[in-house]
């Protein structure tokens, strides 16, 4: 029973996600030109390698303590 209560809960809440990021789209489509994803993709993989390295270097602390 609430299984099925918890499966449209989670149907509902994607489609209000869906139907969001539908609307914020709509009204603003310069948000995903070629010249923000390129900004947001070099940010992004600028912050991937930062937490890469982090967790390495954490790794090899554990290593060596």
């Amino acid at each position: 029973m609430m299984e099925t209560l918890y499966q449209i809960l989670g149907l509902i809440a994607a489609g209000l996600i869906v139907w969001l990021l539908y609307r914020s789209i709509k009204g603003r489509p310069d948000q995903f030109s070629r010249e923000n994803l390129s900004k947001s993709f070099t940010t992004m993989g600028f912050l991937g390698l930062i937490l890469i390295g982090f967790i390495a270097f954490l790794v090899f602390m554990l290593r060596h303590s």
